[in-house]
């Protein structure tokens, strides 16, 4: 080759210049041949499934418990319902409330003092809640006191 001679360099198809991503967004990897997922029909769920979504988590049961007596005020659900955060019982009384179980209600004359109190739908839920607490004291009786009691026999 001599030195006069032109370099012809050729590109065989178009490359696009490569997206850089920012560090903090990161995108799924997605099968190429992947199909959209096929919708779900939609089952009607059990009465069962209905009531453990309401009372799902440890504190609401406890809150429907604390509001049978008549409306109360944050700070005294705080002292009703045990090792509850304020962040999580404001968040589970917002939902109960979305929900419908619990009404608020601001008093201007109490230094707007909030009272939260069971709503005509968590009203209903007094013989469920009621019943988890005589099955609570049924369970943390004595063992033997749950026993049927049989005579010895002789012999």
């Amino acid at each position: 080759m001599s030195s006069n001679a032109e370099v012809v360099t050729r590109i065989l198809r178009p490359v696009a210049a490569p997206r850089l991503a920012s560090p903090r967004v990161v995108r799924p990897l997605v099968a190429p041949l992947a199909r959209a997922p096929e919708p779900r029909v939609a089952r009607a769920r059990t009465p069962i499934e209905l009531t453990v979504e309401v009372l799902r988590g440890p504190f609401r049961p406890l809150v429907v418990w604390g509001l049978f007596w008549g409306a109360r005020p944050f700070s005294e659900l705080m002292r009703h319902v045990p090792d509850v955060t304020k962040r999580t019982l404001r968040r589970e009384l917002a939902e109960m409330e979305r929900v419908g179980l619990v009404v608020r209600d601001v008093r201007p004359d109490s230094n707007r003092r909030a009272f939260y109190a069971l709503s005509p739908l968590g009203e209903t839920l007094r013989p469920v809640v009621g019943a988890m607490y005589e099955w609570g004291l049924l369970c943390a009786e004595p063992r033997h006191a749950r026993l049927p009691r049989t005579m010895p026999t002789a012999g």
